[in-house]
C-alpha cells in the first residue's frame, strides 16, 4: 500500500479538480477512472495519467488493484454508487453532500458498519489544518474568549449548471454550497443549535436558490449564515467573541486568518501550511491512514457528524417544503407522477410548436 491505488468515480468538474491534488501527492497512485460514457472516461485518463479507464461503475468496484473509490458523480446517487463499493468490500470517499437526505445516509453508513468497510465523506473545510487550528485557538486558547455570534455566506453563480438547478439529481444551494457554512458554524460550536430560523428563495424548477438561517446556541451564541447560487460574494467567516473577532476568507477552504483584540488590535495573521498543495489532499490521507489502520471512519470527520448534517439538512428542507422526487422522500412518488406529467406537456406543446 505505499502506492495506494484510487479509483475515481465521476469524471466531471470536481473530479477534475481533486486529480490534479492526487497526481502531486505522495502515497497515491491515480490508476482507475470510470465514468457511464467510455469515450469521457478514456479522456480524462489521458488527461490526468491515470492507468485504467473504465464505461461503468460496476468496472471499477470489481478490479482488485482498486484501493479506494473517490465518488465524484451528481448528488442525486451518492448513496446507491456508495452502497456499490460497501458491497463489493471497497472502500470509498464520497463527495459532499454524502447523500441527499438523512434517510440514504444512514442506509449507507449502516451497511458500512455491517460490511466492515471504511466510508466517509470528502468535507475537506473538516480536515484543513486552517479550520482545525482555528478551532483550537478558540476552545482551548481561548483567543477571543466565548464566541458570541458567527456569520458566514458562501455565494456562487451556478446557474448553469445544470445538475444544480434540478430536483432529480437533488440540485439546490443547500446540498452543494451552503453545507460549507453550516459546517464552518458546527464545526467552531461543536454542539448543534437548540432552535433554528430560515428563509429562502425557490427557482421554478423547485430548487432553493437562496437561503438564510439564523441558528442559536445553548450557550447564548448566535450565528447567521447565508447562501446563493444566483450571485457571488466575499465567502468570509466572522466569529466574534467577548474579547476579540476573527475573520476567516474563503469560509469553504480557508486561505486567509486574521485576529483581532477587542479593541481592533490586529494580533495575527494566519495562511496555509506552505507544503498545502490545494487542501484536498488531507481529507485523502486521513481516509488512507483509516484504512490502513482498519477504521471505518476518521478522527477529524465521524460518522457522527456526516448524520448531524444530513438531519440538519433535512430539517431545513422539510420546513421549506422541498422534496427530491428520489427514493427516501417524502412525496418523492408524487414528485415523480408531476415530472412526467410535465414532461409529457412539454412533448405535447413542442409538437405544436
Amino acid at each position: 500500500m505505499i502506492g495506494f491505488k484510487i479509483g475515481f468515480m465521476g469524471a466531471g468538474r470536481i473530479a477534475d479538480v481533486v486529480s490534479e491534488t492526487i497526481s502531486k501527492l505522495d502515497y497515491f497512485e491515480s490508476y482507475a477512472i470510470a465514468a457511464r460514457d467510455l469515450d469521457r472516461a478514456e479522456a480524462f485518463k489521458e488527461k490526468h495519467g491515470f492507468k485504467v479507464a473504465y464505461g461503468s461503475y460496476e468496472e471499477l468496484v470489481n478490479d482488485p488493484e482498486v484501493e479506494l473509490i473517490y465518488i465524484a458523480t451528481v448528488n442525486s446517487n451518492h448513496a446507491e454508487l456508495a452502497k456499490m463499493c460497501i458491497n463489493a468490500g471497497k472502500p470509498c470517499l464520497v463527495e459532499k453532500p454524502f447523500s441527499y437526505n438523512a434517510a440514504t445516509t444512514k442506509e449507507v453508513l449502516d451497511l458500512a458498519t455491517e460490511k466492515n468497510v471504511f466510508c466517509g465523506e470528502a468535507m475537506w473545510l473538516r480536515y484543513t489544518p486552517m479550520m482545525l487550528m482555528l478551532i483550537s485557538l478558540i476552545r482551548e486558547k481561548n483567543i477571543i474568549g466565548p464566541v458570541k455570534y458567527i456569520s458566514a455566506n458562501l455565494c456562487y453563480d451556478l446557474t448553469k449548471k445544470e445538475r444544480i438547478l434540478k430536483l432529480e439529481t437533488a440540485g439546490g444551494a443547500l446540498l452543494d454550497i451552503g453545507i460549507y457554512p453550516l459546517t464552518a458554524v458546527l464545526m467552531v460550536m461543536g454542539e448543534a443549535p437548540v432552535s433554528i430560523a430560515s428563509g429562502f428563495t425557490k427557482l421554478n424548477t423547485g430548487v432553493d436558490a437562496i437561503d438564510t438561517v439564523q441558528m442559536n446556541f445553548k450557550s447564548g451564541a448566535q450565528a447567521s449564515i447565508f447562501t446563493s447560487m444566483m450571485m457571488e460574494s466575499d465567502n468570509s467567516l466572522m466569529i466574534y467573541g467577548a474579547a476579540g473577532r476573527i475573520e476567516v476568507d474563503n469560509v469553504n477552504c480557508p486561505t486567509a486568518m486574521r485576529i483581532y483584540k477587542a479593541n481592533g488590535e490586529l494580533l495575527d495573521t494566519i495562511t496555509p501550511p506552505e507544503t498545502q498543495i490545494s487542501g484536498y489532499e488531507y481529507e485523502f490521507l486521513a481516509a488512507r491512514e483509516a484504512i490502513i489502520t482498519g477504521h471505518l471512519d476518521t478522527p477529524q470527520h465521524p460518522r457522527a457528524n456526516i448524520m448531524q448534517m444530513a438531519d440538519f439538512m433535512n430539517q431545513l428542507r422539510n420546513t421549506w417544503q422541498i422534496s427530491f422526487p428520489l427514493p427516501g422522500e417524502k412525496n418523492s412518488d408524487d414528485l415523480k407522477k408531476m415530472k412526467e406529467v410535465a414532461d409529457k406537456i412539454a412533448e405535447v406543446s413542442k409538437k405544436e410548436q
